[in-house]
Parts: structure tokens; sequence; C-alpha cells
């Protein structure tokens, strides 16, 4: 390279060209056109005279490489090839080396893109009727769980949805085209007897119903009610054994021996008459009840039930539980161990991106929304134990979110009134998702979904 090192061939950007080209290596005599890296050409013609042939030791190689001449017709090439043992190369488009199972459950994430008609009403500045909406039936329980959110929503003793009021409005839910509701909410469900009949009443006019219970007291005359009609069935049980069961649930532990053998029958019942009713295990995480996830994960797995989720404990906003999320990133290894007790009937799982809100998820870094507005109550609605209506939870109480009362107010004029609307606007308007909300809010995965939506970057048809 003697010569052109001499010469230092520079290229139209004003950089010295590096050829790699050998110093007896036969150059063409017109170098073709100035856009080249250099103009210093081999002459490739030259190349094909097997005698002229270069050593191909004596081109720039990395570690690692050896380098062959190859002849086609009357084309010579360089095949660089590897020094090492041959292995298994991947993109020989013979199928996947590796399998995602689908996911049986979604328990951290959303499923908003099965419902792009009301979006494109949202987006269209439609008014339109809640996807979901998670509601108490009750404002009392039978429990005393440490964890629970209730007790900063003013629980009052024998308060619950009237019986009327109740079915009225499962009957608005359906003219309105609501689709599911979830018996979830600030009191206990089975301590209001119209649950039974409202759950065949919405089977009827085609809501989906779900519930979430300690499941004490489920009137097991009518399991089959429950069973055939509703889509799933949760057991708030946050522990795994006799003893955590008092300490956690602050209830006698002969009641956690009552709940077992309920789970266990109702289990029986579901298998004996197909029906499709999915029944679960859900825990809510405290330090109380570290040492009983992986005894409840083997516990789910005896009793049958489809599965066993771990959540995170939703605060206030004025942090009144008391709940240090940097606690939960003490734990990962208990979790991730609770899920291999996952098998094809029984799925395991922690909603991680909730409970890692200290530190860096799909929805929080360092307790911080990965969005700034609130867009989600419109399709996911919440009601109180005592009939009336706000916008979500964790302002139960608060009189400027306040909608209306099922007791006094069908549910259909009130989601069609200028009210209903105004209080949902003012949350998109005024409320700081930062300050003003608890962490791990119900809306957490609608609102970055929507929030994505809200402000797409540009560029979007290049996919």
């Amino acid at each position: 390279m003697s010569d052109n090192e001499k010469d230092k061939q520079m290229n139209r950007f004003g950089h010295e060209a590096k050829t790699m080209i050998p110093d007896d290596a036969p150059l063409a005599r017109n170098p073709g056109h100035k856009l080249r890296t250099s103009n210093v050409i081999v002459n490739r013609k030259a190349l094909t005279d097997e005698q002229a042939l270069l050593d191909s030791y004596k081109l720039d190689k990395p570690t690692g490489q050896k380098i062959q001449f190859y002849s086609e017709g009357n084309q010579t090439g360089v095949i660089r090839l590897g020094e090492v043992e041959e292995h298994d190369v991947p993109n020989q488009f013979t199928g996947p080396s590796y399998r995602n199972p689908p996911q049986r459950f979604r328990f951290d994430g959303h499923k908003m893109m099965h419902h792009l008609d009301r979006i494109q009403a949202w987006q269209n500045g439609e008014r339109f009727a809640p996807i979901h909406i998670d509601m108490g039936l009750t404002k009392f329980c039978n429990t005393a769980c440490i964890y629970c959110y209730a007790v900063v929503q003013n629980m009052t003793k024998g308060t619950m949805i009237g019986r009327d009021a109740l079915l009225n409005y499962i009957r608005d839910c359906g003219k309105l085209g609501v689709r599911s509701l979830g018996f979830i909410g600030d009191g206990e469900p089975t301590l209001n007897p119209a649950l039974y009949d409202a759950t065949v009443l919405a089977a009827e006019v085609g809501v989906d119903t779900s519930m979430a219970t300690n499941g004490l007291l489920i009137d097991m005359d009518r399991a089959h009610d429950l069973l055939k009609n509703m889509s799933w069935i949760r057991f708030n049980l946050s522990a795994g054994t006799r003893e955590g069961f008092r300490r956690v649930h602050q209830s006698k532990e002969e009641n956690f021996d009552l709940l077992v053998e309920k789970i266990k029958a109702l289990v029986k019942i579901k298998k004996e008459y197909g029906y499709k009713c999915t029944l679960g295990l859900q825990m809510v995480l405290v330090p109380e009840c570290f040492d009983e996830v992986i005894p409840e994960a083997k516990l789910g797995a005896e009793l049958g039930v489809d599965y066993f989720v771990i959540k995170h404990c939703s605060d206030s906003e004025y942090k009144e539980i008391g709940i240090n999320y940097d606690e939960y990133l003490k734990v990962g290894d208990i979790l991730k161990e609770a899920e291999s007790y996952s098998n094809d009937s029984y799925v395991v799982q922690a909603k991680w991106n909730k409970i890692n809100a200290a530190s860096e998820s799909s929805l929080y870094k360092n307790g911080f929304r990965k969005y700034d507005v609130c867009h989600g109550t419109p399709f996911l609605l919440q009601i109180s134990g005592n009939g009336k209506v706000y916008p979500c939870g964790p302002f139960f109480n608060k009189e400027r979110f306040y909608i209306g009362d099922l007791h006094e107010t069908s549910f259909f004029d009130m989601v069609m009134s200028d009210r209903y609307w105004a209080v949902h606007q003012d949350i998109a308007n005024s409320v700081d998702v930062h300050k003003d909300c608890a962490i791990g809010c119900r809306q957490d995965y609608v609102n970055k979904f929507l929030w994505d939506l809200k402000n797409p970057p540009e560029h979007i048809n290049f996919i």
C-alpha cells in the first residue's frame, strides 16, 4: 500500500480513504466516477486470471476471520470465513425456536383495543356508556383486613344499595350497553341479599358480572346462580395459613377453614356442571403477608382454582394506610418463586408494573405516572356501596365529583346528563394525577393507553 499511502487519497467528504488494497493488487487505469470513496479501483477482470490472484493472506481482516477468493463465471469475489467452529445460525425461516404461550388472563394490563367503538366515540367528543363499572353493594364488611382501602371511605354498618334501585340500575346498564360490572367496592358484596338476583338479571340483559369477595358469607344454596351467570369470582385472600389469615384479615382462624371448604365446594360444582366462571385468589401484598406468598401459591394449586394473583396495596392520596412502596422491591425473588408454581391449569402472577411503582415500570417512574391527564373515568366508572356515583373510588365522598344517587335518579338519565359529563371533564382538566391521585388506581392502564392515543408522535404512518 506504499504508493496509496503516499498519495493519501481523499474522498469527497475530505476524509482519508481507507481502501485496504494490497500493494500488488492489479489496478484499473480508469478509476470510475469521482463519487467513489477512492480513486484507486481494483482491476477485477485481472483478478479472474488465476495466475494473477493475490495471496488472500495479504488482505486486511479482523481477528477470527480467514479470507478466500471465489470465482463464478467472469466474476471474482472475496469470502470472509470464521476461523471458529460453525454453529447453528438464526433466520433460516424454519419457524420460531421459542413460542410465547398465549396469555390466559391479563391481570397487569388493559383490554381497550377490544372496545374501539367507545374509543372512537370519545375521540369524536360523543357521549357514551362506560365499558366497565366497579361498584360496591354495601358500605360494611364482616372482616377487618389490615390493608383495607374502604376504611378511608366512610364505611357505615348496615348501609347498602336497595334491592329496587340495584335491579333498576342493572336494567339501565343493559339499555345503555355497559359491558361488564364488577361487584368490587367499599363493602363486602355478599352482605347485600340482592346480589344473587342482580347477577341473574344482568345475564338476562347482556351484561357480564364478576365479584371480589372474602367468600365467608356466600349462600351455597345459590352457588349455581353465581357460577352460571358470573364471568369470574375472586376471593380476597392474603394468607395461605390459618395463622396468617388471623393476622392479616383479623378474623378467626376457623374462618380460614370455612373459606377453604367453600372454595373447594365451588370448584367441584363448577367442574361437575361445566360452568365457565373463573375462580381465583387475590393477595393484597403488604409486609405483614410477605411470608404468606409461597404458602398461598401452593394452596391455590391444591384447591384447584384457576389463578392466584398478587397485587400491590392501593394507598389513598393522603397515604392513610401507610404503604411504603420501596418495601416491594425487596421481595422480587419470592414473587418469582410463587409464579413458578404455575402450570397448564393454574396461573400464578404478580402485577409487576404496579408492584414496581417505586422503581421503573411501564406505568411509573419513581411513583410518577407516565401520563399527565386522567381520561379514563368515562370508560371505567366506580360506584359506592351506598348507591352514590363518582368518577373513581378515591374520590368517594368528595362533593365536587358527586354525580348522583341510584336511589334518586335512574342511571340511564345520569349518563345522559350534563352533570355526568361535566364531572368527567373536571377530572381531565383539574386533577394532577401525580399528586392528587393514589398510586395504583384502577384507571392506570386505561389512562396510559389513552394518553398515548391522545398524544401521537409525528409520522404515524411509518409504523
